[in-house]
């Protein structure tokens, strides 16, 4: 079975109005933990729709298709009521075991240096991995398996408005 997510990480509490606000919804997990399913698509309309058109700090190695729009910065602070939220995003593509996996982490409002996969980004976050885990299963990150369908509506209001 795959293993195919875009996501956002933040940490509790987690206001699911808010979320509701911008579409998404939060996903619990371990430790404290809400993940937020996301797209490149669902940013560039969210970027679009609320006129911030900045890129976040990410490194230059990362997939074309990993989320860049700083409207994620604003989408973590809305959901969590913090500003300067340490949050991370992630991206993985597995299928049958093999694959790849990339993530970003921010704390304080800056990249926070050295973190390239999921399990830096999730120890940023405060996860100490579990005796014979990694942080990516202590969390249950291996259940989110894919993006929710209500994300496949993006790509088309993207072409609607061009973007």
């Amino acid at each position: 079975m795959g293993h195919d997510i875009t996501a956002l990480i933040v940490p509790e509490p987690f206001d699911d109005a808010v979320a509701r606000e911008w579409d998404v919804a939060g996903v619990p997990l371990g430790h404290g933990l809400r993940l937020v399913h996301i797209s490149d698509s669902y940013v560039a309309y969210q970027q679009h729709q609320r006129g911030v058109m900045t890129d976040l700090d990410l490194p230059n190695d990362l997939p074309d298709d990993f989320p860049r729009g700083a409207v994620l910065a604003d989408l973590a602070y809305a959901v969590t009521g913090r500003p300067a939220v340490t949050f991370a995003l992630v991206m993985t593509e597995y299928f049958g075991g093999v694959g790849e996996q990339w993530a970003v982490a921010f704390a304080d409002g800056r990249r926070v240096a050295g973190v390239a996969d999921v399990n830096g980004a999730l120890e940023v976050l405060g996860v100490r991995a579990a005796a014979g885990m990694d942080a990516f299963d202590t969390v249950g990150l291996s259940e989110q398996r894919r993006a929710p369908e209500s994300l496949d509506r993006y790509w088309d209001l993207c072409k609607e408005l061009g973007l």
